[in-house]
């Protein structure tokens, strides 16, 4: 009772950060997509894209790993904190050598070099991001405090300083900043954990090999997440990059609920394997699926129902082709929602090789897709590729949960969702009938969309809502 306690309350505490990191696209990215305009957002995209190839090799799995071995050990106050110096001792050097390999490709760019070189916060907040280890002992309190102040403050600069196109460095500033900030204020909370280590037993090399069977799958993620805006800038133009990157992130946005779910299950669910008690294990596992499909039908169907509402209102004039890019992205509400239960599950089993192996065939598929429809469909190829790209992904490691894990529940689960989506789906395409394109119209629909699904819900007694409302009437 008291575990499952502990995942409705982190859960809490993680929504709650990510609803306000929905509220605060909300409020900036209409905003810099009218400011800076389609080109602009793409070079940031392209850039950024660039960056983050760096952070991979800083962070060599680092963070799934730590998360996973410092919730096996999170009783043990001796043991996690010479893990928690041995960990840090090995992204110090991993970082370090990203930084070396950083300053060199400073040293040869031509283009951008004033965003690369504001982009040295980045790696420097690579170095002192300790966000793993607070996960791992399921304290999201810490993280989602700090993190939210940052965050309110990041919206306060935006919309003081970026007032014209030529402010992308400044916006730029802005996000690599606040970036580096947030992972420094989580430091003073470390002390409520770690003790002084004892220096000559720290061994930072014997957890050299796990983070390296955790990196090699985190290549592939990267092909499979952020290749795909890199081929786009370099095969078309940093326009199509913007026009996708918006999209992307609107769907990015409405995930947010699905991946604070999956961020709390991991510690938990490493938590209780360690423990061996895998009956629990399975009802989290059940109880997260039912939850990830109660959201995850209605999310898509809506998307993209209201895409051609959404785009116009959200992101203004010179949008339209981010609409059908929306549409077909809005599929990896479906692939990445299941596919990172699945994928979260392989971790705390440490079945990296099965995890491997999915993201590595996502990330070879990603990478052929990419160079044979972007050259012809342009974003929406990209677009294209990253949908088969997860859902190779997901199909892989739903095969390598076993027998231990009932895959077929997912069926089943989305078989018991459906009927509401589809009634749903009816009411909001007559709605669009006899509504105009404006905010007042996008409002409505959506309020509209969760009123009927919520009803039909209670109204056959979803248990997931029903015993909710049961609790709140005691």
């Amino acid at each position: 009772m008291e575990q499952e306690k502990s995942v409705k309350k982190n859960y809490v505490y993680n929504l709650s950060y990510q609803i306000l990191a929905i509220l605060v696209p909300l409020v900036t990215t209409p905003y810099i997509s009218r400011v800076l305009g389609a080109e602009q957002i793409g070079t940031y995209s392209y850039t950024s894209s660039i960056v983050s190839y760096f952070g991979m090799v800083a962070a060599l799995g680092t963070v799934s790993y730590g998360q996973r071995e410092i919730a096996a050990c999170q009783k043990d106050e001796k043991g996690r904190g010479q893990l928690f110096y041995e960990l840090f001792l090995l992204r110090l050097l991993t970082a370090g050598i990203a930084l070396a390999a950083y300053i060199v490709f400073l040293s040869v760019a031509e283009t951008y070099r004033i965003l690369y070189l504001i982009q040295l916060c980045t790696v420097a907040s690579w170095i002192l991001d300790i966000s793993w280890f607070f996960q791992g002992m399921e304290n999201f309190r810490v993280t989602v405090v700090r993190n939210s102040c940052v965050k309110i403050l990041s919206v306060v600069l935006i919309l003081l300083f970026v007032r014209e196109e030529s402010d992308l460095w400044i916006y730029t500033l802005i996000v690599c900043g606040t970036t580096l900030a947030g992972n420094l204020t989580m430091w003073p909370f470390l002390k409520r954990y770690v003790g002084r280590p004892d220096w000559r037993g720290l061994r930072p090399s014997r957890h050299l090999r796990g983070s390296m069977e955790l990196f090699i799958p985190m290549i592939g993620i990267q092909v499979y997440t952020v290749l795909d805006q890199t081929m786009l800038g370099m095969m078309t133009d940093t326009t199509q990059v913007g026009y996708y990157s918006q999209a992307q992130k609107i769907v990015k946005l409405v995930s947010t609920v699905l991946y604070a779910l999956t961020a709390v299950l991991m510690p938990r669910m490493s938590a209780v394997l360690a423990e061996g008690d895998r009956k629990l294990a399975d009802r989290y596992y059940k109880r997260t699926i039912d939850f990830s499909v109660l959201l995850i039908l209605p999310m898509f169907a809506e998307t993209i129902l209201i895409a051609d509402y959404l785009i116009p209102v959200f992101l203004g004039e010179g949008y339209e082709e981010s609409i059908l890019l929306l549409m077909i992205l809005s599929l990896l509400y479906v692939t990445q929602g299941i596919g990172q239960i699945a994928g979260t599950i392989l971790v705390c089993l440490k079945r990296q090789n099965r995890y491997t192996a999915a993201v590595t065939a996502g990330a070879v598929l990603n990478l052929c897709a990419n160079a044979l429809l972007i050259p012809v469909c342009g974003a929406a190829g990209a677009a294209a590729a990253s949908v088969a790209a997860e859902l190779c992904v997901e199909l892989i490691m739903l095969r390598g949960l076993g027998p231990e894990f009932d895959g077929d529940y997912i069926r089943k689960a989305f078989l018991r969702y459906l009927p509401a989506t589809a009634i749903m789906s009816v009411v909001l395409f007559g709605m669009k009938c006899v509504l105009t394109v404006r905010l007042l119209s996008l409002l409505i629909l959506g309020g509209s969309a969760v009123a009927v699904y919520g009803l039909l819900l209670v109204l056959k007694k979803e248990p997931l809502i029903y015993e909710q409302l049961k609790r709140r009437r005691k």
